[in-house]
């Protein structure tokens, strides 16, 4: 172990001069942290625009969807079962499996309107 005297020894070989730091730039690794940081978060700028629009993109995709296929099918499905309901009622009949397929339809037009509720939270 060193002793103070020893230690006075070693501090007067040191150079007596002092270096003025205002003409040498000075760069601390906390400011390399802070520009890599800040050049990550500016960098990522793009990732989620791209993302952003993909979004949208699938977004009007769900919503065609939504309102063009699913409303055709139940469009479809509700003149199928009016013309089945027409026909059942000119034979003097009545069909539970027709009653059925009118629940059915009923659920779908539910599932489509908070399909496109949901959507429109998007």
């Amino acid at each position: 172990m060193k002793t103070p005297q020893d230690l006075d020894k070693i501090y007067n070989k040191l150079p007596q001069e002092k270096t003025e730091l205002k003409s040498v730039k000075v760069k601390l690794s906390v400011m390399d942290d802070i520009e890599e940081f800040l050049g990550q978060g500016f960098g990522l700028q793009e990732f989620a625009q791209d993302a952003i629009d993909e979004a949208q993109v699938q977004t009007t995709k769900a919503r065609d969807i939504i309102r063009f296929d699913m409303g055709d099918a139940i469009t479809q499905a509700e003149g199928l079962i009016n013309d089945a309901e027409q026909q059942l009622k000119e034979l003097g009949a009545d069909s539970p499996q027709l009653d059925g397929f009118k629940k059915q339809l009923a659920d779908l037009e539910g599932i489509q309107k908070d399909l496109l509720r949901e959507s429109d939270n998007i």
